[in-house]
């Protein structure tokens, strides 16, 4: 339930966001914006703060029965929501150390894409293969942005480190988090992955 107190709150953190995003941090500024704006959604739909309404997040998560039913919108609304703070926090670190490097590599027009494209392509595999469940949570896009930075590790190095095979593949997984949609992380991935190799030389 959204409520004006809520509102407030939500405002008021996505100014403070972006002030310390691009005042004190020197965050590019589209990633300050996905970042605050994430933020500031949080609060709008978290009462409590420690987790967020379940009716919003069943209203407009990514669900291969609402796209059956037309409701494309929620391919995009549920890149915006959370579940929990711990969710949140998680995804807007990955987005802050990801983010800053990619949209320096790729400017902020095709950084955009890449965000949202990622986000649209995990939601897409997603609810398609599990049409029942409702998914919400902006770790597709962000996991797209570690498909670009996977493919660029290749293509200026001519192989990929054990390493980086091993964080690719645990964070695709969920890692150590429970209830992870690994089929929208695995899309996200897929799609940076392949932009990444297609299209990062003119990023250089």
């Amino acid at each position: 339930m959204i409520t004006l107190t809520s509102s407030l709150a939500a405002l008021i953190s996505f100014l403070i966001s972006i002030t310390l995003l691009r005042r004190y941090s020197n965050v590019p500024e589209v990633t300050s914006i996905l970042i605050s704006a994430n933020v500031g959604i949080y609060f709008l739909i978290s009462p409590s703060l420690v987790r967020a309404d379940d009716s919003i997040l069943i209203a407009y998560g990514s669900s291969g029965f609402y796209l059956l039913s037309g409701r494309y919108e929620t391919l995009i609304t549920s890149i915006f929501l959370h579940a929990n703070l711990l969710h949140i926090f998680l995804n807007m670190y990955a987005l802050y150390v990801l983010g800053r490097i990619v949209e320096i590599s790729l400017g902020k027009a095709k950084y955009s894409a890449l965000y949202f494209l990622s986000g649209l392509s995990g939601n897409l595999l997603s609810a398609l293969v599990d049409r029942l469940t409702v998914g919400v949570g902006a770790s597709g896009a962000v996991m797209g942005l570690l498909g670009y930075m996977v493919a660029m590790e290749y293509r200026l190095t001519r192989r990929l480190s054990p390493s980086t095979l091993f964080i690719a593949i645990f964070v695709i997984f969920g890692g150590f988090s429970a209830n992870v949609d690994v089929l929208a992380h695995l899309g996200g991935f897929l799609l940076g992955l392949i932009w990444g190799l297609l299209k990062g030389r003119s990023a250089y």
